[in-house]
């Protein structure tokens, strides 16, 4: 991969890629599709990074006001070097009726509990990932990801 293209809304210069999407769930198709079109690999090889983005996404809609009517995600994406790629979700901050806290990861559920895999994924499918921002306030999930990395036979492990 020899870097991002620079579509409508990179910052020329740069081989930033950003987006902004709205509170429906139903634009995650859309999201993933976004970045698919930004990394310009096959499908096969871009599922990592586009299951990842999903997820950050997702924790976004499901814990911060970006799930809540007229709430945003911003989404970027920028090559590192020739195999990684680092995906950026930034929401907009804690919603007023929930606890505010930080990403980490879960303790290990019960593999036929509904949630809390979502960070697991992450983890599992990158190369590092953590956050930037104060509690309290918009939180940035970020995960590098390796393209050319082999899949985790067990991503719950």
């Amino acid at each position: 991969m020899s870097g991002l293209p620079r579509p409508g809304g990179a910052r020329a210069g740069t081989g930033v890629r950003t987006a902004v999407f709205g509170s429906q769930p139903t634009q995650a198709a859309q999201i993933r599709s976004w970045c698919q079109r930004g990394i310009g690999v096959p499908a096969h090889q871009a599922f990592p990074l586009l299951l990842v983005a999903s997820e950050l996404v997702a924790n976004a809609w499901l814990h911060t006001a970006s799930g809540a009517e007229g709430g945003r995600v911003k989404v970027q994406m920028r090559s590192l070097s020739g195999r990684l790629v680092r995906i950026a979700v930034t929401d907009d901050g804690p919603r007023p009726t929930q606890p505010v806290r930080l990403p980490r990861l879960s303790p290990r559920t019960d593999a036929l509990a509904e949630g809390g895999r979502g960070l697991r994924l992450v983890d599992r499918l990158s190369v590092r990932w953590g956050w930037d921002g104060e509690l309290g306030k918009p939180l940035t999930v970020w995960a590098h990801t390796d393209l050319y990395a082999s899949l985790p036979e067990d991503v719950e492990s």
